[in-house]
């Protein structure tokens, strides 16, 4: 991401999580409560400075900052071969996104895990996630596991899958994902490294996209 393109769009570095529709005690878990009522997470709060956003829709190319994100589709499935078993208690939300790196460096991919939000999710933690949760990325085009570390070339388009743990009682027809963007910010320039993405308070678009339920 470049600092010039940047400008127009960064982000608060941030801890952003999937959380689910629980009570506020169990939504707060690691996250603490000043997280939980500051940002607006999967299941989580709005901050108190709301303003109007957006309606998302499927196939809508969406500039948070550093990258383009299009979600393409979102599912419910049972599993996810290969990467992905049938548990036969949980479904899995798989929101299936086009990335990409719109600016002039390298940028981590997590940025764009870290904008994704949402309410009435049924979120749940992957069991080896303990207490947090959180979605797994894979790449859809080599079925390989994303980290968080990942970086993302300027220029380059990736086409990721973002795979939340869910309840199988969750209404799909209540659910609402959330984009949030980010603003660049310039620190003092002697520092090596002066540029951080931060991200913004309020989302970019948000609302209710079909949902294919795949048995």
């Amino acid at each position: 991401m470049s600092s010039d393109s940047g400008a127009s769009a960064h982000a608060r570095g941030r801890v952003r999580t999937f959380v689910a529709n629980r009570s506020v005690p169990q939504r707060l878990g690691v996250l603490g409560a000043v997280l939980v009522l500051a940002t607006a997470p999967f299941g989580g709060l709005r901050s108190a400075s709301e303003q109007d956003v957006e309606p998302l829709q499927l196939d809508q190319r969406i500039d948070i900052g550093p990258f383009f994100v299009t979600i393409r589709s979102v599912k419910q499935v049972t599993d996810l071969p290969p990467v992905l078993e049938a548990d036969g208690v949980s479904r899995f939300l798989v929101i299936r996104a086009e990335i990409t790196n719109h600016t002039d460096r390298a940028e981590s991919n997590h940025l764009v895990t870290a904008a994704f939000s949402g309410k009435h999710t049924g979120a749940l933690p992957f069991e080896e996630d303990g207490d947090e949760v959180r979605p797994h990325v894979f790449d859809i085009d080599d079925a390989g596991d994303v980290p968080d570390s990942e970086m993302v070339n300027p220029d380059q388009t990736y086409n990721y899958a973002y795979v939340l743990r869910q309840s199988p009682d969750t209404d799909l027809e209540a659910l609402l994902l959330a984009v949030t963007g980010y603003r660049f910010q310039a620190d003092d320039p002697s520092t090596l490294d002066p540029d951080e993405w931060v991200l913004d308070d309020d989302p970019l678009v948000e609302g209710h996209v079909p949902i294919e339920v795949v048995p």
